[in-house]
């Protein structure tokens, strides 16, 4: 007894359409390295994106649609599910608990891919999908000048990931089912990581902040959103030091050439990372540093990524509420209590 309809999807044609959207995003990017004009070309790279996530996506839903024998219970994955869920006789004195109406139009999003994935054990690096979201995000509505680099460093991270997922997923080889797409993604991965692996090899010797080193990875040129960054030669000859000689060291990007303070990029991206924006009517999640003078207080974790200070009183003694940087010299009391114990030692 079934009391929902829901439109069959035909697997294969799921697949192929997944894999010509992915072959024609590597395409795309190609033609953007390949622009007669010997720059990149913003609109290639833009369809590039496009393609490239909506190729991933169809190829996840392949991979839940084809975990199910039953055609109609497979498109039941696919496609939006009604909201509500009632009780149904089985006819044999029990009950199924099914959908009340229809199954949408419209196939599942980002959110419930995922879930879907989770459900039937599908293993996919989450990570590449948001980082595809957000540079499609970004491309399309705040800096499509930018696109090429985004997209660049991009590709070199979908290609481990894609490996991955057809090779241990699907059971098939990338080269087989990518065609010329594949050889395009290889070379390109090749060569990215290899600049990257250099980029950040120089950093071991420019004195980055211990806490603040995993936050240079994800820094990227304040110019042209590249990744591929590295120390000032000018600088690391000098034996400068970014703790130490903030002020007069610089990054220089490997994609643009642009040179600007590393100190104010890891700053930055310190921000961003934990969530926050100056113009947000909310609590800063990073703070100015009381002994450092720096605003890199991360104030989740209590500790500064600069110079590593933590707070010498965590809480309360009295009441036990939380202590944060402007209650430190209270000697272990919250504002409000230190207010009480000067007054009664006034008086």
């Amino acid at each position: 007894m079934t009391s929902y309809k829901v439109q069959e999807l035909d697997a294969n044609k799921l697949r192929e359409n997944a894999l010509t959207s992915i072959r024609l995003g590597i395409e795309d990017f190609g033609l953007t390295k390949d622009h007669p004009k010997g720059e990149g070309d913003p609109a290639r790279a833009l369809s590039s994106i496009r393609n490239l996530f909506a190729g991933v996506l169809l190829l996840l839903k392949y991979k839940i649609l084809s975990s199910v024998e039953d055609p109609k219970e497979a498109s039941s994955l696919i496609f939006v599910p009604p909201k509500n869920i009632q009780p149904i006789p089985d006819g044999e004195g029990g009950i199924l608990w099914e959908p009340a109406g229809n199954f949408q139009k419209g196939t599942i999003d980002v959110d419930l891919i995922k879930k879907r994935l989770d459900s039937f054990d599908i293993s996919f690096d989450w990570a590449v999908i948001q980082e595809l979201q957000k540079a499609r995000n970004n491309i399309e509505h705040l800096h499509p000048e930018n696109s090429l680099n985004e997209l660049s460093g991009l590709i070199a991270q979908l290609f481990p990931a894609l490996r991955i997922f057809i090779e241990e997923e699907m059971s098939e080889r990338p080269v087989e089912i990518l065609e010329t797409a594949w050889p395009i993604m290889l070379a390109h991965a090749d060569f990215y990581n290899g600049i990257l692996k250099e980029c950040r090899e120089r950093w071991e010797a420019a004195g980055v902040p211990t806490l603040l080193q995993s936050i240079l990875k994800i820094s990227q040129c304040d110019n042209c959103s590249s990744y591929l960054i590295q120390p000032d030669d000018e600088a690391l000859d000098d034996g400068r030091s970014v703790e130490r000689d903030e002020a007069n060291f610089d990054y220089a990007c490997r994609e643009c050439g642009d040179q600007q303070s590393i100190a104010d990029l890891l700053i930055s991206t310190l921000h961003f990372h934990h969530g926050f924006h100056p113009t947000d009517d909310v609590d800063p999640s990073v703070a100015s540093c009381i002994w450092c003078d720096h605003d890199t207080f991360v104030v989740s974790d209590l500790k500064c990524f600069w110079c590593e200070a933590e707070l010498d009183y965590k809480q309360c003694y009295i009441c036990e509420e939380p202590l944060g940087q402007e209650d430190q010299l209270n000697n272990g009391m919250c504002g409000y209590h230190a207010h009480v114990f000067e007054k009664v030692m006034k008086e």
